[in-house]
């Protein structure tokens, strides 16, 4: 498994966070090279790894946009809508979304419901594949796309679901993926999961 949350660089507090928890900021020119060479460019939206097996990096949005054009697809609405894949922060968690920019809408599913965030990081472009995978178990190469307050990784996962192709959240303890959808968290045992090639 690859522990993208970990090295991903959080450009707001989110709550229950302090300023001094986070890297410091840096000006979009700055970089810095980490010790096994991998050179690092930090700006006020993102991180971007300069390595060739991540790629990808996240970017802060909000719902009011702007919104990247090198997102990374997630699935589609039933209106044809095309879904993205996000991670918002909540409950002390960092939990997968779907994010929706033609409807400036980001959701993730939590305690049953289906929770709207208004602030996210969405996940750009990278060498990113989808594995069949279930009941709860993911695939050599999946990619962390979070964590419960108790550190038990989530992952992104997605599944057909009433005429949609529906991201959520593999969460592996559960045995299960749960999506976010018409207000409800609905789990599913068949499902796939975001990793890297």
């Amino acid at each position: 498994m690859h522990d993208f949350a970990a090295m991903c660089y959080y450009p707001v507090p989110y709550p229950n966070r302090k300023m001094e928890d986070l890297p410091p900021p840096s000006s979009p020119s700055a970089s810095s090279s980490s010790s096994d060479g991998n050179e690092v460019n930090r700006t006020r939206s993102e991180l971007v790894l300069q390595d060739n097996l991540i790629g990808g990096c996240w970017q802060h949005c909000n719902i009011d946009g702007p919104f990247p054009t090198n997102m990374v697809r997630a699935g589609v609405d039933a209106d044809g809508s095309v879904i993205f894949a996000g991670r918002a922060f909540h409950e002390g968690e960092m939990i997968p979304a779907k994010v929706i920019p033609s409807k400036n809408a980001c959701y993730i599913c939590y305690g049953g419901e289906e929770i709207m965030k208004e602030d996210f990081e969405v996940l750009r472009q990278g060498d990113f594949v989808w594995e069949f995978a279930a009941n709860g178990v993911v695939p050599d190469g999946a990619v962390k796309m979070g964590a419960t307050v108790d550190g038990e990784p989530l992952y992104m996962g997605r599944a057909l679901h009433c005429g949609t192709q529906t991201p959520g959240k593999v969460h592996s303890s559960h045995g299960c993926l749960y999506i976010p959808f018409e207000g409800a968290e609905i789990s599913h045992a068949e499902y796939e999961v975001l990793c890297l090639k």
